[in-house]
């Protein structure tokens, strides 16, 4: 029988695993032809602004209360 020496198995047994693991890099390139990802276009649309407007909460010269009556008297309710 032929027996290999032991650094000689070892390096064999790296070799075989350093070819398959390059076969496995090869044919990860041909199923996966884009390894770089695409940029993605996107579309930036502009925020509405809004713009403060003042709004008066009572319009100027009217009254809260509405107009007010004054009382008259009358000459029923007197004796003369």
């Amino acid at each position: 029988m032929i027996f290999i020496n032991r650094n000689v198995a070892i390096v064999i047994v790296i070799l075989v695993l350093v070819v398959i693991a390059g076969y496995l890099v090869w044919l990860r390139s041909k199923v996966e032809p884009s390894a770089t990802p695409q940029p993605e276009a996107v579309q930036v649309t502009p925020t509405p602004t809004v713009t403060p407007t003042a709004s008066p909460s009572a319009t100027p010269g009217a009254s809260a209360t509405g107009s007010a009556k004054p009382k008259t008297s009358t000459s029923s309710g007197v004796k003369q």
